[in-house]
């Protein structure tokens, strides 16, 4: 289209209608069609204001060209490419921007047609012409109605008609779109992550409750993994009870993501119960990647991840073990190669918001899941402490760079603390500097005696004791009344939605009161929104953790 207004342009210039400034002008403005017309052919779709910056130049051209007539009345046929462009209006941009340029294009037409009047063309003649093309303008408003209906119909084909999520077709075009519109960072490298979520026996609450009700539960989970969702991130069901979500972003967005969702799937359920089971996976996006080949890539790795993670021992079939050579090798691999990194984020006073301290949080290699999949599969394959050692070290190496008056929190495992010498890693680092020991329970301690044996030690050389994800998976009462902790956690699953849900709230307090009575410091982790942390200050919670306060960075180059 664009090239043969430029040749139409072109093509006019022997008929003698133009002088010799006239006649340049107008192939000046021919031969900048050419550049426009390649940028059509080789770039992609244009966004919403490029479209109306060319519908602009457009109309601005084409008036220019037939201003430079020397009849009117012969420009006039001309004004038909208003309709044209009026057409490209309607598909590329806004009611706005169609109306504007009808407006323009119909006055333009009138003024050709008033020109030609005082120019001794015939007023009959002048206005049967205005009037046929004039009818060219409607042909936009027949075809609008047409058009919405096609987009409405495209939609619909790549939304879930249950849930109104993306199908796998939407998925995967909403994914590209995505992936060419996220720009790229000066700091941190654009990697694609993916979470695969399975509902676990779906088909036995279909069973038992109806299928009415196991609709239910997948709009449920819908909901809730929108709602963890940010704007940019493409959630959409496959089918069945499968549900897939995919972010294109920076790590720690990445990271972000996931926690809140897994987090979300995590809260209590108001109609029949279900739990659900997640696999991730991830790496470095890849550009222009129309094939869908990386994402699908991705999801296969997710799935398989998801599988491992089911709780169910009848789902661990041989298949889906994993093999504890190939883990041992993989995260020998990641020590030697100097990982894993890591990343600090701040934790803060609930009164003044002012960073008090930071925790040490691994970040690993992407493709085989999340941190929590890494410390997992190193627990199964006898390497766990191995793993949560280098971890250690490496951020008592970077937390050189924080500030000196800011204490540093770094996780363990019971095991860990139970099995190796961290007094010797420590305590040279506590003279400088006030350090916490985070205790992280996935799995349940039976010998609490020699834990606590190894936890005194370390209190004695200076080192402070805290307990991570108080509220939920193993770390209950017994563990802070054997262990004593200086500081308490309390879980996100307990801190999403507090200030809006009475039970999580009097759970919280309920811990607050605990934590003051026996002289712990309270910390509430998780906290995102205003509301949570109005809650955190009227429950008096000491210190505050979350993405509100904080996200974590990596350390500044010492």
């Amino acid at each position: 289209m664009t090239l043969s207004f430029g040749l139409a342009g072109m093509l006019v210039i022997p008929s003698g209608q133009f002088s010799t400034g006239e006649s340049i002008f107008v192939g000046l403005a021919t031969l900048s069609t050419v550049p426009v017309a390649v940028a059509w052919c080789l770039g992609s779709w244009p966004s919403p204001r490029l479209a109306a910056l060319n519908v602009l130049w457009a109309d601005v051209g084409i008036l220019g060209v037939l201003l430079a007539f020397e009849s009117p009345f012969a420009a006039m046929p001309g004004c038909a490419m208003f309709a044209v462009i009026a057409v490209f209006a309607i598909v590329a941009t806004s009611q706005q921007m169609l109306v504007l340029h009808l407006v323009f294009s119909i006055g333009a037409l009138a003024v050709f047609a008033v020109l030609s009047v005082l120019d001794g063309i015939d007023p009959w003649l002048a206005g049967s012409r205005c009037v046929t093309l004039g009818a060219l303008f409607v042909v936009p408003f027949a075809v609008r109605p047409y058009l919405h209906d096609l987009r409405r119909k495209a939609e619909v084909a790549l939304r879930d008609s249950l849930t109104g999520l993306f199908n796998r077709r939407g998925l995967f075009e909403a994914v590209e779109e995505f992936n060419e519109s996220v720009p790229d960072s000066p700091r941190e490298d654009i990697v694609i992550g993916v979470l695969v979520i399975d509902i676990d026996g779906f088909k036995a609450i279909n069973d038992r409750y109806g299928h009415p009700s196991g609709d239910a539960v997948l709009v449920d989970v819908a909901n809730r993994l929108r709602g963890a969702a940010s704007s940019d991130t493409v959630v959409a069901r496959l089918g069945g009870d499968e549900f897939v979500c995919v972010h294109v972003g920076s790590r720690t967005d990445v990271d972000g993501i996931e926690r809140r969702i897994r987090a979300a799937l995590e809260e209590t359920v108001d109609g029949p119960p279900f739990t659900a089971s997640v696999g991730s996976a991830g790496e470095a996006a890849t550009r222009g990647d129309t094939t869908g080949a990386q994402l699908r890539k991705l999801i296969a790795i997710a799935d398989i991840d998801l599988y491992r993670s089911k709780v169910h021992p009848q789902a661990l079939v041989p298949v889906h073990r994993i093999d504890p050579l190939q883990v041992r090798d993989r995260i020998d691999s990641m020590i030697a190669a100097g990982g894993p990194s890591v990343v600090f984020q701040p934790i803060c006073d609930t009164a003044t918001t002012d960073i008090v301290g930071y925790e040490a949080l691994s970040r690993f290699p992407f493709g085989h899941g999340s941190p929590l999949i890494w410390f997992r599969d190193a627990s199964q394959a006898g390497i766990g402490p191995r793993l949560e050692l280098a971890a250690i070290d490496e951020a008592l190496r970077a937390m050189a760079t924080l500030p000196p008056d800011a204490f540093v929190s770094i996780n363990a495992s019971a095991e860990t603390i139970r099995t190796t010498d961290l007094l010797a890693r420590l305590s040279p680092h506590v003279c400088s500097r006030t350090l916490y020991l985070e205790i992280t329970e996935h799995e349940r301690v039976d010998d609490y005696r020699s834990v606590a044996r190894s936890v005194e030690g370390l209190r004695a050389a200076g080192v402070r004791i805290s307990v991570d994800d108080v509220g939920a998976g193993f770390s209950g009462l017994r563990q802070v009344v054997e262990l004593k902790p200086d500081a308490l956690k309390v879980d996100i699953s307990l801190v999403r939605g507090i200030d809006t849900d009475p039970t999580r709230r009097a759970v919280a307090a309920a811990l607050a009161k605990f934590a003051h009575d026996v002289g712990s410091t309270l910390i509430m982790e998780g906290v995102e929104t205003a509301g949570e942390l109005r809650v955190a200050l009227e429950l008096g919670v000491d210190m505050v953790q979350g993405f509100l306060t904080g996200r974590p960075e990596a350390p500044s180059a010492s």
